[in-house]
């Protein structure tokens, strides 16, 4: 899901833990108990409130539905293939807010009657029903069928409904928003990310209605009351998250084929969606597509992976965008725009449409076991989101919206409250709150640091090896990590990414510089910490694996050395006495650094020889080790001046924010630093 960035929205995640010692949770399979008045009864203790217990899992999906978007409610029926992987007499699926009015599991010959009962939600938030039955279920293959009536849903998720006033009344569609869990509202099933498997829909609806799904139309034929039945293509293998469909009046627009490229030998069919009457306006949406794809096409070594391309913009939606297979759904902010748009209309287009056709690979193609891990999906759609725009529109500078992204949730993640990007998720209705900065933007920051520490062709080396070995299928991020080590050959990223991944906070690297100046011979002796503000009820103790480069300035040259700081302290050989030095070269370490006053005036005095990547991360860097009391006020204050003067914008804009909070917190020197900063920028103005 994405995008929720661009656009402020929050969410959360993890894995469900079993205390030491305590049965684990498939043995705690329930028996149904009925009070005496034939009510169901639940033990809260033995519910699963996490990952269901997997005594019975799901093969496949036949689900056929009949909407219509003018009711405000829609019915269906589901078949599931199943395996009963031990005998049982009760299992549990995912439903909430429906009543599942028929229940019967095909063994063989025998068709076996099931009660369906809903847990309370009271009891399970995140909605579970009991399938019971009077026998005990034989292990083996099944077919579970299952009717049922559901709402659409009121806060623009699962299967919702969006009215459009119009000059001749209302337009009424249906729009889907499935990630996290908001399968279970329009079907019941497995929905869980790890029950990855095919997908069959079809949906009957008025004869005036557009129908999408995932997947091409198979085939369509007239219902006995002049309604439409569509049946379309078995999906691969997907999880519930990720189906999409939609029905209404919506325009279509045919936009042809995307020519087949260097990696994708077959042309490529592209449609766009929307709202009846907008059609036109998702042109320029649509025509921007093709060097996207490209782009990514080529960086993953294989083409898109599905049948088909369908853009919708819908006609209200809660997120940025949703990278549904086939169907990828946009706010119409993001879609409906022509080249007269503003520029940060067209930039945000860009860059969320990346995103989005970046999970087609990872995240459709290759899934997550578990919530924990959606934090991977993320970052690494953030990462190459950005990737994929920088190398499409190389004169756009896309390739600094990681390290900005990250630098900015630095500042939440140096708080003594922040949280791990990888966090066990106990119970199911809290998984919302694994999508925020620290998975997006830290997430995309720990990538993009790797990708420098290994080199771009290895680490894009382990990526495709990912994909190869995942294909259709799911991963954790351990999986993803040792990828990453075989394929760049470098194990050493395994527990150094792990190191970023499985503890809060931001390191701090300090580094004394030293100079022989008798054998012309230097070095960097480096130092690790937890970053920490004056006053941060942050303790110490953490360490990292930290993969840090020193740029520097020797002999008239620009030099660079590398080095895996594993413990608290470490040194760098720099081969000579450095005129100047950096510690985060090109901008590429997720950790912030400080040195002794001389070594920042030097680096001040030398700015021009650093690249603009490198320049944010010196401002951040500068302007936290002064937050820390690392700085001196008088060589916090040269540096804000010298960055004042840089001829980037992003620079020297930069430069009269980070002012900004010594105006808040030294009131009674507001005179004075509004007199600085005249000085610093008067002849820029």
């Amino acid at each position: 899901m994405t995008s929720k960035l661009y656009l402020s929205a929050a969410l959360s995640t993890a894995l469900l833990l079993s205390a030491c010692g305590e049965p684990d949770v498939e043995t705690l399979e329930p028996a149904p108990v009925v009070a005496e008045d034939g009510t169901p009864v639940f033990d809260e203790a033995t519910l699963p409130h996490a990952q269901l217990p997997g005594t019975v899992v799901p093969r496949g999906y036949r689900i056929d539905m009949r909407i219509n978007p003018d009711e405000d409610s829609f019915t269906g029926s589901v078949e599931i293939d199943v395996d009963v992987l031990d005998p049982v007499d009760s299992f549990f699926i995912h439903a909430k807010d429906m009543e599942i009015t028929e229940a019967t599991l095909a063994s063989g010959a025998q068709v076996i009657d099931l009660r369906a009962d809903n847990v309370p939600l009271d009891l399970a938030p995140s909605g579970l029903a009991r399938l019971s039955s009077d026998d005990t279920l034989p292990r083996g293959d099944g077919t579970l069928r299952l009717s049922y009536t559901t709402p659409f849903n009121t806060s623009l998720n699962s299967a919702y409904k969006v009215t459009r006033k119009t000059d001749e009344g209302e337009d009424n569609y249906i729009v889907t928003q499935m990630e996290p869990v908001g399968a279970r509202e329009a079907f019941p099933g497995f929905d869980e990310p790890k029950f990855k498997v095919p997908f069959t829909l079809s949906i009957t609806s008025p004869a005036d209605d557009v129908v999408y799904c995932n997947t091409p139309l198979a085939s369509q034929s007239e219902a006995e009351d002049g309604w439409i039945r569509h049946e379309f293509q078995t999906t691969r293998p997907l999880p519930t998250y990720l189906i999409a469909f939609g029905v209404g009046p919506y325009d279509v627009v045919d936009f042809g084929d995307i020519p087949p490229n260097a990696v994708r030998k077959r042309p490529l069919a592209q449609r766009g969606f929307t709202a009846k009457g907008s059609g036109e306006q998702i042109r320029y949406g649509l025509a921007g597509t093709e060097p996207i794809l490209t782009a990514l096409e080529t960086y993953f070594g294989t083409e898109y992976p599905y049948e088909k391309l369908d853009i919708i913009a819908a006609p209200d939606y809660a997120f940025g965008a949703m990278e549904n297979p086939g169907a990828i759904v946009y706010r119409e902010y993001l879609m409906l725009l022509d080249e007269d748009a503003p520029l940060n209309q067209k930039r945000a287009y860009n860059g969320v449409h990346s995103h989005e056709l970046a999970h087609q690979w990872f995240g459709n193609l290759v899934t997550p076991v578990w919530w924990e891990d959606i934090w991977l999906n993320e970052a690494f759609a953030t990462w190459m989101g950005n990737k994929g725009t920088a190398i499409a529109y190389p004169d756009g500078n896309y390739d600094r919206n990681t390290l900005r992204a990250a630098l900015n949730t630095m500042n939440t993640d140096s708080l003594a409250s922040t949280r791990s990007v990888r966090e066990p998720l106990e119970r199911t209705e809290n998984v919302m709150d694994q999508f925020d900065g620290i998975t997006y933007r830290k997430g995309g920051g720990v990538l993009s640091m790797f990708e420098s520490f290994v080199g771009e062709e290895a680490f894009r080396d382990g990526v495709r090896l990912h994909m190869e070995r995942y294909e259709d299928d799911v991963a954790t991020a351990d999986d993803f990590f040792q990828s990453i080590a075989d394929g760049s050959k470098n194990p050493d990223v395994v527990p150094a990414m792990k190191s970023f991944v499985d503890q809060p906070g931001v390191p701090l690297v300090s580094a004394e510089l030293t100079c022989d100046p008798e054998f012309n011979n230097g070095s960097a002796k480096l130092t690790q910490s937890r970053y920490a503000p004056l006053g941060s009820a942050i303790q110490q103790g953490q360490s990292w694996q930290i993969p840090v480069c020193l740029a520097f300035g020797a002999e008239g040259e620009r030099r660079k050395e590398c080095t895996l700081l594993t413990e608290r302290t470490g040194e760098v050989e720099l081969g000579t006495c450095a005129d100047w030095a950096t510690l985060n070269a090109d901008g590429a370490g997720y950790y912030r650094f400080t040195l002794d006053s001389t070594s920042w005036q030097n680096l001040f005095d030398n700015i021009d020889e650093l690249n603009t990547a490198e320049v944010l991360t010196v401002q951040d860097s500068l302007t936290a080790a002064f937050r820390a009391g690392e700085v001196e006020p008088n060589i916090y204050l040269a540096g804000m001046e010298s960055f004042a003067g840089h001829p980037e914008y992003d620079v020297a804009s930069k430069a009269g924010d980070l002012l900004g909070f010594m105006y808040d917190e030294l009131p009674e020197a507001r005179e004075d630093l509004g007199e600085l900063i005249t000085d610093m920028y008067a002849d820029r103005y």
